[in-house]
């Protein structure tokens, strides 16, 4: 009986912790969506507050501006350990 309690107990452990990689991991992507979005539409500065204001940092950040095609951003953000990567474009 306490070899299937113990079997029991390590399979939530388990669940838990997979649970908490896929929480974080879909935070990580939305912080890094934010922070392109923001990038694009309101500049460098403001993409790096949202991102500080929800715990994460900057891992890159570039910006490539075409006359033709407007601006890209690219941004890897870091958040608890989880690198998530987001692109924005105001092209038409």
């Amino acid at each position: 009986m306490m070899g299937v309690l113990a079997l029991s107990f390590s399979w939530v452990l388990a669940l838990v912790t997979v649970e908490q990689k896929l929480t974080t991991s879909m935070s990580a992507q939305t912080v890094a969506d934010l922070a392109a979005l923001a990038a694009v539409e309101s500049g460098e500065g403001v993409a790096q507050q949202l991102v500080a204001l929800n715990q994460a940092r900057i891992v890159s950040l570039e910006v490539q501006t075409n006359a033709d095609q407007g601006t890209t951003v690219v941004v890897v953000i870091e958040l608890d350990g989880v690198q998530a990567q987001a692109t924005a474009s105001n092209a038409n």
